[in-house]
C-alpha cells in the first residue's frame, strides 16, 4: 500500500529537478526511501523515520540482507478486507539497478543481471520472516524494485543454449511486463553456466518457483540515458518447491506440503542461495 504510492513519485526523485541522476543500487533505494517517507509525512506519520529500515537482516540469516522494510503497524489500518487487495503490515523489498557505462554498455554484465534478479525473486519467497502453519494468514507483503536506465531489454540474456539450440528463459518477461503476471521456473536445471552456480547457487537448480506477481511500471514515452525504465513488482501467490516438497502462500494463506515443511523448507533454500 504505502511501497505502490511511494512508487507513483519515483520518476520525480530519479529525475526531476532539482534531484541528481541516481549511478548505484543504493542511491535507488535512498531514493525510494524519500517517496515513502514523503508518503507517510502527507499522512501526518508521527516519527515515520521510525517505520522504515535500509539493509535489514532476514532473521534466518544474518549475512542475507534486504534492502529495505517498513512495518505498518503503528498506522493501525490493516483488518481482512483491506487485506484482501493483497496489501500486508510488514513489507520486505529486494531492489536492483541496471545502468549504462560512459560507452553506452550495461555496468553489470547481462548474464550476471539476468541471474540476479532471479536470486531476488527466490530470496523474496523463502526468506522473509513469515507465519508458517498451514492455513495461517500470510502477514509479509514481497516487493522487488527494479529500474533500467534506458530500455530493459538490454541487460538480460533471454535465451540460453538447449540441446544445440537457443531456448528462452521465460521467466523474465513477466517480471517486466506490466500488470498481474504468472511467473513459471522449472527448467533450472538446464543453467549449466559457472555463471549462475556464482550467482545463485551451485544446487540451485534443485529449486522450482511459481508465483503470480502484479506488476507497476513507470516507462517513459522514448528511451535515452537521461530517464528510467521502473518496475516495482509485488509478489501475491507463490509457491517454491524443491524435489516433491514445497510451501508457499495462496490466497492469503501460508500452505506446506507436509507438516513442518513450511518452516524447514525456507531453511533448506537459505542453504542453497549464495550471499
Amino acid at each position: 500500500m504505502i511501497f505502490e504510492q511511494a512508487f507513483m513519485a519515483l520518476p520525480e526523485f530519479l529525475t526531476g529537478t532539482p534531484f541528481k541522476r541516481y549511478q548505484f543500487e543504493g542511491t535507488i533505494v535512498t531514493a525510494f526511501s524519500m517517496a515513502v517517507l514523503q508518503e507517510l509525512n502527507s499522512r501526518n506519520v508521527p516519527n515515520p523515520v521510525s517505520l522504515l529500515r535500509a539493509e535489514v537482516d532476514y532473521p534466518i540469516d544474518e549475512r542475507k540482507r534486504a534492502d529495505l522494510h517498513i512495518d505498518l503497524r503503528k498506522l493501525d489500518l490493516f483488518n481482512d478486507d483491506l487485506h484482501s487487495y493483497g496489501f500486508y503490515e510488514n513489507n520486505w523489498l529486494e531492489a536492483k539497478f541496471c545502468r549504462l557505462s560512459k560507452s553506452r554498455k550495461p555496468v553489470t554484465t547481462i548474464l550476471t543481471s539476468t541471474f540476479l534478479l532471479l536470486k531476488d525473486l527466490i530470496r523474496l519467497c523463502s526468506l522473509v520472516p513469515d507465519n508458517q502453519l498451514q492455513g495461517d494468514d500470510s502477514m509479509s507483503g514481497r516487493y522487488l524494485l527494479h529500474a533500467y536506465q534506458g530500455d530493459p531489454s538490454q541487460y538480460f540474456v533471454y535465451t540460453r543454449n538447449q540441446n544445440r539450440s537457443r531456448a528462452e528463459r521465460e521467466w523474465i518477461k513477466p517480471l517486466i511486463a506490466p500488470g498481474r503476471q504468472t511467473i513459471k521456473i522449472n527448467d533450472l536445471q538446464l543453467e549449466t553456466t559457472q555463471e549462475f552456480k556464482k550467482c545463485v547457487g551451485k544446487r540451485a537448480s534443485r529449486i522450482n518457483v511459481e508465483a503470480t506477481v502484479t506488476n507497476f511500471v513507470h516507462i517513459p514515452r522514448e528511451y535515452n540515458d537521461g530517464v528510467y525504465h521502473i518496475v516495482l513488482t509485488r509478489i501475491e501467490d507463490f509457491q517454491l518447491s524443491s524435489g516433491k516438497r514445497s510451501f508457499g502462500r495462496k490466497s492469503g494463506k501460508i500452505f506446506e506440503s507436509g507438516n513442518g515443511y513450511g518452516l524447514l523448507g525456507p531453511k533448506i533454500v537459505n542453504r542453497i542461495l549464495t550471499d
